[in-house]
């Protein structure tokens, strides 16, 4: 009885203790405000810099933050919205508040809660990278992220340009599967009616969405699911809904013994994926969406907001162009700090 007494308590001071670790290095790591030089403060909260897309989302906030004149203090959490919601709440115990806010969550519905105590404050909150929805759209001043419509749309445009060239050849088989995204994924609805949109009135036709998740590791088990239930029906075209699932989901294509570019013509999106896919003729195409330009249209936008009381456009997407071979060594896309990007340096995978 006392031994299992004892460890609660000693389980219960190892809590107290790793929330006042994190509280102290909090009040330690981030200035309570602005130096007297600056425009002001900002605050992000968002996934592990470590991750390629939060590491160049991370580096265009801190560029363009420097540029506008505003320091920036990132907290960063390990794609855990707990986590986040967390460090929402020790970071306002401290008492000091900065110019603005930038929440990216992770799960924006669990992160509501903590998303309202920001908002109370009346310190200005911008969401990124997930669309607004009903619940936290009265608690923040605009969005800036990636245009799902926008990258469905192009892959499907993309993949009507393969089929067409296909056909064209005298290939035949168009039946097409799509790894998606959870289907209750703020970005999934959007994206496959802008897929469907584009592939309408050609020979392609999807006769398999397959819900997989993120990562290539579920694409790659959840393509070998799919092929085991589509038996003997063939699989023409692929629709990855990013490139990282998209790799995965080739790799089971040719365990399975499958000729990808051949049997398979495949599209992604993201650019998050390998460039070798694309020079190896096994991806067609894809599309960029860039954390680089995501991070500096952030601060672009708190800048808009603080320095003029609000945002001409409560709703603000980051540019999405088609990638293919053709284009993929010349393309460059200016940053809104007016450089200019190669797709290497905006692309998240292996470029």
């Amino acid at each position: 009885m006392c031994e299992s007494i004892w460890k609660e308590v000693m389980k219960n001071f190892i809590n107290v203790f790793n929330f006042l670790i994190i509280f102290i290095l909090m009040i330690i790591s981030i200035p309570a405000k602005a130096s007297e030089d600056s425009k002001g403060l900002i605050v992000s909260f968002n996934g592990p810099v470590k991750e390629a897309y939060i590491g160049k989302y991370v580096r265009g906030l801190k560029g363009m933050a420097g540029l506008k004149g505003y320091e920036i203090s990132i907290f960063e959490n390990q794609f855990n919205q707990a986590q986040q919601n967390q460090q929402i709440q020790q970071y306002l115990a401290l008492g000091e508040l900065p110019n603005a806010f930038i929440w990216f969550p992770t799960d924006d519905v669990s992160g509501l809660e903590a998303l309202q105590l920001l908002a109370e404050t009346g310190v200005p909150v911008l969401k990124v990278n997930q669309l607004p929805n009903e619940f936290d759209k009265e608690y923040i001043i605009g969005f800036a992220g990636p245009d799902f419509s926008l990258r469905g749309r192009s892959a499907g445009y993309m993949m009507r340009e393969a089929a067409a060239s296909k056909k064209e050849n005298g290939g035949f088989g168009f039946n097409v599967a799509v790894l998606s995204y959870p289907h209750d994924f703020t970005g999934y609805d959007l994206t496959i009616n802008a897929f469907e949109d584009a592939i309408a009135g050609t020979d392609l036709k999807i006769i398999n969405d397959a819900e997989v998740g993120f990562g290539r590791l579920n694409g790659y088990e959840g393509t070998l699911e799919l092929i085991g239930a589509m038996g003997d029906q063939s699989i023409d075209f692929v629709f990855g809904m990013d490139d990282s699932i998209l790799t995965g989901a080739l790799k089971a294509f040719e365990d399975a013994g499958k000729i990808i570019g051949q049997d398979i013509i495949a599209i992604g999106a993201v650019c998050n994926g390998s460039r070798n896919l694309l020079d190896e003729g096994k991806q067609y195409g894809t599309t960029l969406q860039s954390p680089l330009h995501e991070g500096q249209l952030a601060i672009k936008l708190i800048d808009e907001y603080l320095s003029k009381g609000a945002l001409e456009k409560f709703i603000n997407y980051t540019p999405n162009p088609p990638i293919s071979v053709e284009n993929i060594g010349t393309s460059a896309l200016q940053g809104y700090d007016g450089k200019l990007y190669s797709i290497k340096e905006l692309c998240t995978g292996n470029w």
